[in-house]
């Protein structure tokens, strides 16, 4: 069974550039409920765009999506990213042929959503969710 990420806070997340990782670190503690510590963590990163840090974010759920899906939604944020600063990569340069690229390359798109606050897309070959300790 996987583990719920549903109302976890995120406490902290780390991007790793060489690695092309990302770990959203989140715990879950709620009065009455023993207090859970679990990572996210996407390797394979490809691309990610986070929006709207409040600084007291809650996690609503996190779905696999289609990597044309993320492409698509996104599309103007990405070609404009590319244009200004080469990222998120250099299959962003051809957004034609980027869908058939990464799919190749076995990437896949994630959609992080929130109740509150942080919210974005991360385009990576894989995600695990982990128990973490605090």
């Amino acid at each position: 069974m996987t583990r719920s990420i549903h109302d976890n806070f995120l406490v902290a997340y780390e991007v790793r550039c060489k690695e092309r990782t990302i770990t959203l670190r989140t715990e879950y503690d709620y009065e009455g409920t023993p207090k859970e510590f679990t990572n996210i963590v996407f390797t394979g990163v490809q691309g990610y765009r986070f929006n709207d840090d409040a600084f007291g974010n809650i996690i609503y759920g996190l779905d696999e999506v289609p990597v044309e899906q993320v492409l698509e939604q996104h599309r103007a944020q990405i070609a404009e990213s590319y244009r200004m600063a080469g990222a998120p990569g250099p299959w962003a340069a051809n957004l034609e042929t980027a869908a058939t690229f990464l799919t190749a390359q076995g990437v896949k798109g994630f959609i992080l959503s929130s109740s509150c606050g942080l919210s974005g897309w991360v385009i990576a070959k894989e995600v695990s969710i982990l128990s973490a300790q605090q």
